[in-house]
């Protein structure tokens, strides 16, 4: 058994006869960088547990620029809630490496809801943290300062895909400044601007699609906005 299904929440307190039975409905999928599993619009036909690789999930705005609503890992779901609407995905997923993925199709994911409450249960767990997130990624967009949300993004992304590495915390993830500037709901040259800013401080080192977190301390402080005393000169 991939050890996903047993990190994923979602089949959280089944019993391992329970799980093995879950599993056999699901069907293995590889995928490369810049693959997209689904497209926004299109029918939501099933929904996805990522094995391995990382998984970012867009929305086209009115103005046609991407915006990134999240960044998904291993264990994680992706698509779940849109294929019990019996309608489209709201958003497109793409694949930011190369990776695994085990798929399931929206009636056999309701034939399994209606075999296993627990399932049922969590899926209302994790529909309710979603609502949560883009409650509070809405409520910073259109609050918070940049320099804030451009901090909290990465703060996120770090609890998400950090990975302890000899200087810090390195994102275990090709990330693209463009997307940072898309998570925080701004632009290029903010983004690029406040950066190097941090790299002069010592909080972070950039390099070409990838982040280290320096002085984690010091990035709190700011997308806390901690006082000015805490910060570092």
């Amino acid at each position: 058994m991939d050890p996903a299904f047993i990190q994923a929440e979602l089949f959280e307190g089944l019993p391992e006869s329970a799980l093995s039975e879950v599993v056999a409905r699901f069907q293995r999928r590889s995928f490369a960088r810049d693959e997209q599993l689904f497209n926004e619009g299109e029918p939501a036909t099933s929904f996805f547990l990522i094995a391995s690789g990382k998984v970012k999930v867009v929305q086209t705005s009115v103005e046609g620029t991407e915006v990134i609503l999240q960044v998904f890992r291993p264990g994680q779901l992706i698509g779940a809630l849109a294929v019990l609407g019996e309608g489209t995905y709201p958003a497109t997923s793409i694949a930011l490496s190369d990776g695994v993925v085990y798929r399931i199709s929206a009636e056999s994911f309701e034939e399994l809801l209606l075999l296993h409450p627990q399932v049922t249960l969590n899926l209302l767990r994790f529909a309710t943290h979603q609502l949560q997130v883009a409650h509070r990624r809405l409520r910073e967009l259109a609050t918070e300062r940049v320099e804030r949300r451009i901090a909290r993004a990465i703060s996120r992304l770090a609890s998400q895909i950090g990975k302890k590495a000899e200087r810090g915390i390195t994102l275990d993830a090709p990330l693209t400044r463009q997307d940072l500037a898309e998570l925080s709901g701004t632009t290029l040259y903010t983004v690029s601007r406040t950066l190097k800013n941090w790299e002069r401080q010592g909080i972070l080192l950039t390099k070409r699609e990838q982040v280290t977190i320096l002085d984690p301390h010091a990035l709190i402080v700011i997308a806390e906005d901690l006082p000015e005393t805490d910060r570092p000169s």
